[in-house]
């Protein structure tokens, strides 16, 4: 099979994961010790395989709601700056990190 007929009939075999993730606002997920973890939204998916990159078939990709991504962001995020500040105590410094909240 040619990579061209290859690669259709991947992309062909991800609509039913398209639709899913478009009518539930949930987005593609990968994980492996090669690529590491991969989010991408439909949009940004259907980009980045246009230009023939990420071309995995749907035993590659899980929907994820990607809010709990984010969520758990924010978290490391906090969890980095508290260690940062704990340690900057203890080293007699005077700058403190801080998160904004933005909401």
């Amino acid at each position: 099979m040619s990579t061209s007929v290859q690669e259709s009939a991947i992309l062909m075999s991800l609509k039913a994961l398209y639709k899913d993730a478009d009518e539930n606002n949930l987005w593609f997920y990968h994980q492996s010790s090669g690529e590491g973890e991969v989010w991408c939204s439909p949009q940004y998916l259907r980009l980045k395989q246009s230009k023939g990159e990420l071309i995995w078939g749907p035993e590659h990709w899980e929907l994820r709601n990607p809010k709990g991504y984010l969520n758990n962001l924010k978290h490391n995020a906090e969890s980095m700056v508290d260690e940062y500040n704990r340690m900057a105590e203890r080293m007699k410094m005077e700058t403190r990190l801080k998160i904004d909240q933005i909401h």
